[in-house]
């Protein structure tokens, strides 16, 4: 009898636990800001020819009255109830101006070839890290986490138009580097610089981090058009699909050696081929075309006018060569933050591991 009453005890203490344990995860404070590194998926001004040739990749960004374009920053932004983060060129130089959050995205840098991205991300972690310092030195905490960095989300989102660039066919887009590297060779080299850039936010008082991976731009309209081909390119999205695991891996295995801070990898990769797999069922009707753009799977020439844009973007997966229109942008964005948007008819997915953006964030419950 004694034994029996020990065991129910030690039941009761675990169940017990367990209830504080799930009490205590919502406590977390929400977001203060949310700051973004990345390229062109994430800013505007990394949609110039600086990045990539204008006729690959002038992006909505050039029309953002004829597709009501909000980049997946400013998506995220809504739902964390913050501001969206502006871009760092219109910033005065002031810690308060950046408190709420910066958009470092789309900085111009030096350099040339497939291999840029590094440059990019360097330049980009050296304005962060000074926005960070600066609004340490305003709150007169130097020397420890400020309240507002502690509870900051910063978003990391590269790879896009590096990949691009590699399977872009055009003279002018050919890299030296690349067959010195393979092509392979540009996944681990740009997994590996992302996993050091977290390492680099860590090092700066950062604790929660979100690292968006690339989509599949083997089924990108320019990327189907260049092989000549009636679908998707599955040697180009093998080449995704391998960054994209081996920087899931590489954030894997950081984790252990940042003890008090959240890293989150979005599997963009995952939720665009949902769509494009099934696409009536989240309101889609063209997979391959582009919306913008002239020739085969409007893909010869990229977006130049609003005279080119097509009457119903939201029933299109690609806005131009390369980018995803502004309806999958939302969808990546619900799913990302673990809910179904506003749309009661779209399932519920998370595409963010071991985590979703909500949970990250601790904001508003998603949507059901």
């Amino acid at each position: 009898m004694a034994l029996l009453l020990l065991l129910l005890l030690s039941i009761l203490l675990r169940l017990a636990g367990g209830a504080a344990a799930t009490a205590a995860e919502p406590s977390r404070s929400p977001a203060t800001a949310l700051f973004v590194l990345g390229d062109s998926t994430v800013s505007c001004g990394g949609s110039s020819s600086s990045i990539l040739p204008l006729n690959l990749t002038a992006g909505p960004c050039l029309f953002p009255s004829a597709a009501r374009r909000r980049l997946l920053p400013d998506l995220l932004a809504a739902k964390m109830g913050l501001p969206p983060p502006p871009p760092i060129s219109t910033l005065n130089g002031t810690a308060a101006a950046a408190a709420r959050g910066v958009n470092f995205g789309g900085v111009q840098y030096g350099g040339g070839g497939i291999f840029r991205t590094g440059a990019a991300l360097g330049q980009q972690l050296r304005l962060a890290a000074e926005t960070l310092q600066l609004i340490q030195l305003e709150e007169g905490n130097p020397q420890q986490d400020a309240s507002s960095i502690s509870g900051a989300v910063f978003v990391v989102s590269f790879g896009a138009d590096a990949y691009a660039r590699l399977l872009a066919r055009a003279p002018g887009d050919a890299d030296a580097a690349a067959p010195k590297h393979g092509r392979r060779g540009l996944g681990r080299l740009l997994a590996d610089r992302v996993a050091r850039g977290v390492q680099e936010l860590y090092e700066a008082g950062v604790r929660r981090v979100a690292v968006m991976g690339v989509p599949p731009l083997g089924c990108a309209p320019r990327v189907m058009w260049a092989a000549a081909g009636g679908g998707c390119v599955e040697e180009a999205n093998e080449l995704i699909e391998g960054y994209n695991a081996r920087l899931a891996a590489r954030l894997e295995d950081l984790r252990p050696q940042m003890p008090g801070a959240d890293v989150v990898f979005c599997d963009v990769y995952k939720g665009m081929m949902e769509i494009i797999s099934n696409p009536a069922r989240y309101g889609f009707e063209e997979t391959k075309e582009a919306c913008c753009g002239l020739g085969p799977f409007k893909a010869t020439v990229g977006c130049l006018s609003k005279e080119m844009v097509c009457r119903s973007p939201e029933r299109h997966v690609w806005w131009d060569l390369y980018t995803p229109t502004d309806a999958v942008a939302n969808l990546v964005a619900d799913w990302s933050w673990g809910s179904s948007g506003s749309r009661s008819d779209v399932m519920t997915m998370n595409i963010c591991t071991p985590i979703s953006l909500h949970q990250l964030s601790a904001g508003p419950l998603p949507a059901q």
